[in-house]
């Protein structure tokens, strides 16, 4: 039997969120099917070193007029039987089945983070995407709501997929080599996590906010892994106007194997965020054995379930209040941990790749 043809737009394959769900789909379906990615020129060479699948440069723009017909041309010249669109972002004159993930629309329900033009643009886009896609695949149960809420789509089309966390997170490291990461980026204290991006929806100001109600402590350091916070001025201005530059520690954009290293050496993790699609970084942090905080906003809840604690995403009292309740109670850390690992069984990239391949199947 002749193998089912998938082409996927790879072209976000090293974005933050989107990145590692197009990464560990690829990595779980290149076995099941003739996978064909399309993949960004700079992105070729670096992509080729440990992904089999096929590729094909494509050189639109993401976000352009451009890209909403090139990658449909391309993808037709491929004789696919099904395009899967990883991202809302979906091709018009695709002359096969179309599967698209929505991760959130948080560009238009965005609350004044995102521009008019940018608004609409997310708009017209969606809706172009629940219009023509035979099935519209989601993170969590919150999307499905959002997305019915503001677009025209029944509700058997669209999926509920959970992602999953990399086996990279479950990994036992010897204690050498979290000590050694820990001396590389100078974690001398008990260290709170924050990992992700740095856009306004995160809501990391607010964490910096109620790590200053703890200065009076002295005993924490406050760790940022993803973007660079100095180069976030308005950020930054906040951390020196608090007196806090002596306990922010900046760990940046590192690969996985780091980022593991980096939730080992952390006391604890946060996701302040406002709006979210999933949450990577409380699965990450609960498959890591660490305790995981996070706002009760959009999926996080859904997500984290009995595995971590919630705050008020308004109030920093509430954030600092939580924080101090885990990194003092030494048994509720236990609690915690042992909760987290059995909640985050739940999320697997394995799961999510069968699931997604299923969905190809029928709409083919």
């Amino acid at each position: 039997m002749i193998p089912m043809r998938i082409v996927l737009d790879a072209r976000k394959y090293y974005d933050f969120g989107i990145g590692t769900y197009i990464q560990n789909l690829v990595a779980h379906l290149e076995s099941r099917c003739d996978l064909v990615l399309l993949v960004a020129p700079d992105d070729m060479h670096r992509i080729d070193q440990h992904c089999l699948a096929r590729k094909r440069v494509n050189t639109s723009k993401k976000y352009s007029i451009r890209e909403l017909h090139s990658i449909a041309a391309d993808a037709n010249k491929l004789h696919a039987h099904v395009f899967h669109a990883p991202h809302y972002t979906t091709p018009f004159g695709l002359k096969m089945p179309c599967v698209t993930t929505v991760h959130d629309i948080l560009h238009v329900k965005g609350n004044g983070h995102y521009s008019f033009p940018k608004r609409v643009y997310a708009q017209a886009i969606i809706a172009h995407a629940c219009n023509v896609s035979q099935a519209v695949i989601v993170d969590s149960e919150f999307t499905k709501r959002e997305l019915m809420e503001s677009f025209t789509i029944t509700d058997e089309r669209i999926h509920v997929v959970p992602l999953g966390v990399s086996s990279m997170f479950f990994k036992k490291y010897p204690a050498k080599e979290v000590q050694r990461f820990r001396n590389k980026y100078g974690l001398v204290k008990p260290t709170i996590l924050y990992t992700g991006s740095l856009k306004p929806h995160k809501n990391v100001e607010l964490l910096i906010s109620a790590f200053s109600n703890m200065r009076h402590r002295s005993d924490f350091q406050l760790a940022f892994s993803g973007e660079y916070i100095k180069k976030h001025h308005e950020l930054w201005n906040v951390i020196k106007q608090k007196g806090l530059t002596g306990d922010v520690v900046e760990i940046g954009q590192v690969t996985t194997s780091e980022l593991a290293l980096a939730y080992r050496a952390s006391a604890v993790v946060v996701l302040p965020s406002l709006y979210e699609g999933f949450g990577f970084s409380m699965v990450e942090a609960m498959a890591s054995g660490i305790p995981a905080i996070g706002a009760r906003a959009g999926s996080i809840p859904e997500v984290v379930g009995n595995g971590g604690l919630l705050f008020d995403p308004h109030s920093a009292e509430d954030l600092t209040c939580t924080l101090e309740n885990v990194l003092d109670d030494t048994l509720l850390r236990k609690k915690l941990v042992l909760r987290g690992l059995r909640n985050v069984k739940r999320f697997s990239w394995e799961k999510c790749a069968e699931q997604t391949f299923q969905i190809y199947k029928d709409v083919r």
